[in-house]
């Protein structure tokens, strides 16, 4: 909103907005366990929530399914992707792998669709491929602050993809 004079004039953008085909399309009335990743639906959102999985596992009244992220994950549905190289990276793999793979796992606490669904080689280039566009974002901002490099974000119009590159 800008002002002109006395009165405010409202600026008006469409902006594109991207439907998730894994989003569930209504909520579930009550909770829900994913069948392969433990995790919980409550309150209208998932959670990792190891004792209350234990309470909800075995009760016939709770419906057992497969959360967006795990059905996205079996499917190759990625959202992100982060590219890495550089001679860095084929010096310290194993370090970076695991920083990765830690960074990923403090992003499944805060929401259990955050996943990575594939890793591999690509060129000379290490390809992770993510259930969302925020945890490649994530994971490579976490390689920027914590080794520093080059870093570039490139998202494509109209869809919630993203392609992070890393290099040092």
């Amino acid at each position: 909103m800008a002002r002109k004079k006395e009165k405010w004039i409202r600026h008006r953008s469409e902006f594109e907005t991207t439907e998730d085909p894994y989003a569930m399309k209504t909520a579930l009335s009550g909770e829900a366990v994913c069948t392969n990743c433990k995790a919980i639906f409550k309150d209208k959102r998932w959670l990792i929530d190891e004792k209350l999985y234990e309470e909800l596992k075995d009760l016939d009244t709770v419906p057992h399914i497969i959360c967006p992220g795990c059905r996205k994950s079996m499917e190759k549905y990625a959202m992100g992707y982060l590219y890495i190289s550089g001679n860095f990276w084929e010096i310290h793999k194993d370090e970076l792998i695991k920083l990765i793979n830690n960074e990923c796992e403090k992003a499944k606490g805060l929401n259990p669709l955050h996943q990575i669904i594939d890793m591999y080689e690509e060129d000379n280039i290490t390809v992770i491929e993510t259930t969302t566009d925020q945890l490649a974002q994530r994971l490579g901002r976490a390689l920027y602050k914590a080794y520093k490099g080059e870093l570039k974000f490139k998202w494509s119009k109209g869809n919630k993809l993203v392609r992070v590159y890393w290099s040092r």
